[in-house]
């Protein structure tokens, strides 16, 4: 028998590295060895070695030790091969011989695979877990020796036997999705995922990777929830908050018995498993792309279906659906988190400082479901979301020929977030409601005698609802995750505010795409016309970047240290809110309001304010006033889409925004700007903003106070009937439902309390420094009518109808809010148009309201104010006295002298164009804020079509002319 070692090296070292290796020998003295009889040599050939090799595996008994399972023997056998090629690395002679005793194994490897029904006693799946299991591989030897059997095995064989091969694997994907399933992200053991990564640690193997993803791939069109009962959706679901959407809750749960400290130390170990987790699937997830090819693809597409399948998530915590939609079918939290953190680490270089953003091409979002495949894109039905701005009917939507990674990812992020941190952020918002609604039920029950069983009932809710919480709120927090989703939307931001820029779709290349490329510096105002590519931009974007933001405001997250992101946020506030030429959406550009409230500086927890300069220092500050004042009155006009109740809501951080700028001097002095504007302007066609937004302002201050006097006076007389025992004489039903109804009245009055007392404070504000847009005649009875009626309410002889038993319950602070609306007077006292003007009302105003406001101001402790509000009463009665004297020589002018809407003596009489109708100009100029129209025939009507009647005009000034000399002569 030819020896083919022979040529290489001495016959005896052979039969060394045999045994050192293998464990095999022609030596019957060496016990420790498995003994191979051979008369014909004493030296092992290669044929004789495949021979002997086969027969030693086919010779295994059942499963009793180690040397006795196949792969863990042939496993070793590899491992003290390389071992022995570390020894002899200067001897390529030896070398050789080490690499063909390898092959030997693999081959031998490949034929039990192919074929198991040769050693059927031999659990193949569990030895090659087994090797992970027991081995703490240093230098990733066994990812080799995996990968290595999986390719040798799968070369050359046919379809039985490929299907042989995934079988046994499989049976390996199956022990782990058993063994995922019953562990937590603290209980999961090593192992496990060390085996998975194996599948994507070799790039020339991408059969290997394949196996994998195929096994994780559920069938086409399956639900979310399949997806997250896969072994990958699994391992993503390990998590703070369980794996599945009914629960149980883990953590947090004996919180009457943990104090601050022990939850935070909890949080941060949690935090600490959690990061563990993720960034181990975040490395199998980018191994995995990097195969390339078809694995790469095979990748993607499983990510884009996966969060595709999960869309019903982004309707579950809407405003009109149940808690319970969607549950039994889409991805519980833990797995989006996870995906979504998976995600964030595969857009490490879109964010600072490579900034690979500026590559991702808008245009990926309108590419019908039908194109996505020939156009590389792996998710469906982006094209359905709805974009900052509309297309016009039938325009074309412009598309590339294909889509980079950095784009695919950029849109699968952001659609992942969507249906996981924001709908998450969601639930703590409702659910802190909901803690609060059962603390106020506690407290009721205790107060009221409740039985101890319905006590005890709210606090099990209480308990529950809390740990909910904690959960929720700490897996949106954990710090590495929150690091990258800031970095993230910082990069997002950069982009947005860069297509902003972009005027024109250069259509002549459509291979190179629509990306922005490179980053431009920005000016505001913008000067260019609105981007196209807005159109391309999905709302969801930056609805991610709002409510990230809100959720920050609460909490110690890493946009606190990140002074640059916050310069970014702010330029996209200022590019998006206060223009509707860019965002079409009302609610969306009243989000980002709240979104530039969340920036304001704030204490920490050491009770230091942070980050004060953002105001102070931002290169596009000036523009902050104009734009905030944009929205504020753009959701009131007509056409935009704003539920009456929502828009106050949308306006209450508009007013934190506002109190905190006026304290800046150059932001005080944009208000100044703005009215000085106003004024000359106050003809023009488009009426000036600050205008508008005064006329809002004073509307939203009559009716927030009017409606919380109203529900106040409905609170009285129910308290007042249940402390006679009237409800107690009424049935069970009866009673309950007066209870809620008193509960409903009561949150109704704080909602209007709180915003009430902000308009009059941002009144007050106002009225202090751009006093002559307050008294011109076309706001000036507005706002005096309003001032008399607030103060004869809280102050005259019915204001006993508002005192409740609990003030603080509903926010009423009726002393407070008589300051204010004094101060605002006193702001306003030099004017002798407003002074009489206080006297024109002939609803509120007497000469006993300021007596009133006296009496009031000295039970309150007005101090200074008694003094300064009694000299303004004086001046007021002297202009009465004189407007008095006035009417009397006015009296009964000709009926053509009327407004006809107000019935008063026209000053400055107005032709309306379209109804040829005469008015005051002073009347229908407060018309025209609000409605844009002819109040006699409704057609469209501005500032710049009245037609002044100069010969009435003319006639009314000789009639008052005439009738004051008269008069006088007449008193003389």
């Amino acid at each position: 028998m030819n020896n083919p070692f022979a040529s290489l090296v001495e016959p005896q070292k052979i039969n060394e590295i045999v045994e050192n290796t293998l464990l095999l020998t022609l030596n019957p003295e060496k016990s420790n060895l498995y003994y191979v009889s051979n008369d014909e040599s004493k030296f092992f050939t290669l044929e004789l070695l495949e021979f002997v090799l086969f027969e030693r595996i086919i010779a295994f008994d059942i499963e009793t030790d180690n040397d006795k399972k196949v792969i863990l023997y042939l496993y070793n056998c590899f491992q003290r091969v390389q071992e022995e090629v570390k020894k002899y690395g200067s001897s390529n002679e030896l070398i050789n011989v080490l690499r063909k005793i390898e092959q030997l194994i693999f081959q031998n490897i490949s034929t039990i695979l192919k074929e198991p029904e040769l050693i059927p006693n031999q659990n193949l799946s569990s030895q090659f877990l087994d090797i992970y299991k027991y081995d703490q591989d240093i230098d990733n030897e066994r990812d080799r020796f995996l990968s290595m059997s999986i390719l040798t095995a799968l070369s050359d064989c046919d379809s039985d036997m490929k299907k042989n091969v995934t079988e046994i694997f499989n049976k390996c994907f199956d022990t782990c999705t058993r063994i995922v399933k019953i562990s937590s992200m603290i209980t999961l053991e090593k192992w496990v995922l060390s085996f998975l990564m194996a599948f994507s640690s070799d790039k020339n193997n991408p059969a290997m990777a394949n196996m994998f993803i195929d096994y994780i791939t559920p069938p086409e069109n399956s639900e979310g929830i399949k997806y997250s009962e896969t072994l990958l959706g699994q391992l993503l679901s390990l998590s703070i908050c369980p794996k599945n959407n009914l629960g149980p809750f883990e953590y947090y749960g004996d919180l009457n018995n943990t104090n601050l400290t022990a939850l935070n130390n909890l949080s941060s170990s949690l935090w600490n498993y959690l990061k563990i987790i993720h960034d181990s699937l975040g490395i199998l997830v980018k191994s995995l792309l990097v195969v390339g090819g078809e694995t790469r693809d095979k990748m993607l597409k499983w990510l884009g279906n996966a969060i595709s399948s999960n869309q019903k998530r982004g309707q579950i915590w809407n405003a009109h659906s149940s808690m319970i939609l969607g549950n039994f079918t889409t991805a519980p939290d833990s797995t989006m988190i996870g995906l979504s953190a998976v995600l964030l680490r595969l857009c490490l270089p879109l964010m600072k400082p490579q900034l690979k953003v500026m590559l991702v091409d808008p245009t990926f979002t309108v590419v019908k479901n039908e194109d996505i495949v020939k156009k590389q894109i792996h998710i469906k039905d982006y094209e359905k979301e709805t974009n900052l701005i509309p297309f016009d009917e039938d325009e074309q939507r412009v598309t590339a020929e294909k889509y980079n990674f950095i784009t695919e990812i950029f849109f699968l992020t952001h659609k992942c977030i969507d249906l996981s941190y924001r709908v998450c952020i969601e639930k703590v918002s409702r659910m802190n409601r909901e803690i609060h609604r059962l603390q106020q039920a506690y407290q009721d029950a205790t107060r009221g005698g409740g039985t101890s069983d319905v006590t005890e009932n709210i606090m099990n809710m209480l308990t529950k609802q809390s740990q909910i919480l904690l959960c929720t709120q700490n897996l949106i927090l954990e710090p590495k995750n929150d690091e990258l989703l800031l970095k993230f939307y910082e990069a997002t931001a950069i982009w947005l505010n860069q297509l902003t820029i972009k005027a024109t779709i250069d259509t002549k290349d459509f291979e190179k795409g629509f990306a922005p490329i490179e980053r431009t510096k920005i000016n505001l105002p913008l000067t260019n016309d609105v981007s196209p590519f807005l159109k391309y931009v999905p709302e969801l974007i930056i609805e991610n970047i709002v409510g990230y933001l809100q959720f920050s405001k609460h909490f110690d997250t890493y946009i606190k240290q990140n002074h640059e992101a916050k310069e970014v946020f702010l330029t996209t506030c200022l590019i998006f809110m206060g223009n509707s030429k860019r965002v079409k959406n009302p609610h969306l550009r009243a989000h980002l309001s709240e979104g530039l409230e969340s920036l304001l500086p704030r204490e920490n927890s050491n009770g230091f304010t942070i980050d004060t300069q953002l105001f102070y220092q931002h290169e596009h500050r000036r523009f902050i006033v104009e734009n905030l004042l944009d929205v504020f009155v753009s959701i009131e006009m007509t056409g935009q889409s704003v539920q009456f109740e929502q828009k106050f809501n949308y306006r209450r951080p508009m007013y934190a925004i506002m109190k905190y700028l006026w304290d800046i001097d150059e932001q005080r002095e944009c208000f100044r700007k703005m009215s000085l504007f106003a004024q000359e302007h106050i003809d023009d066609v488009e009426v000036p903003l600050y205008l508008r937004f005064i006329n809002v302002l004073i509307n939203d201050s009559i009716f927030l106070l009017d409606e919380s006097l109203n529900n106040l006076q409905k609170i009285r007389e129910m308290e007042e009937a249940k402390s006679k025992g009237d409800w107690d004489k009424l049935p069970q039903n009866e009673r309950q439902q007066n209870h809620q109804n008193l509960m409903q009245l009561g949150m109704l009055a704080k909602f209007d309390n709180i915003l009430g007392k902000d308009t009059i404070h941002i009144l007050k504000l106002l009225t202090s420094e751009t006093k002559e847009i307050f008294i011109h005649p076309t706001m000036v009875e507005r706002i005096t009518n309003m001032l008399n009626y607030f103060l004869l309410q809280l102050c005259g002889p019915n204001q006993k109808r508002f005192k409740v038993q609990n003030k603080q319950e509903y926010d009423f602070n009726p002393a407070h809010t008589v300051k204010e609306i004094c101060q605002i007077y006193l702001n306003l006292k030099d004017c002798d148009e407003f002074c009489l003007a206080v006297t024109q009302d002939g609803r509120s105003y007497s000469s006993d309201l300021f007596k009133y406001a006296e009496n009031t101001l000295i039970k309150i402790g007005g101090g200074q104010l008694i003094t300064d509000i009694t000299e303004f009463a004086e001046k007021v009665r002297q202009v009465e006295q004189r407007q008095k004297e006035n009417e009397e020589a006015l009296v009964n002018p000709p009926d053509n002298f009327l407004d006809p809407i107000l019935s008063i003596l026209m000053r400055d009489p107005v032709i309306l164009p379209s109804s040829r109708v005469t008015c005051d100009k002073s009347t229908i100029s407060r018309h025209l804020l609000s409605d844009q129209s002819d109040p006699f025939n409704r057609s469209p009507l501005s500032m710049d079509q009245l037609i002044p009647d100069t010969k009435l005009k003319a006639q009314i000034d000789a009639w008052i002319k005439e009738r004051l000399e008269k008069y006088k002569n007449e008193n003389e």
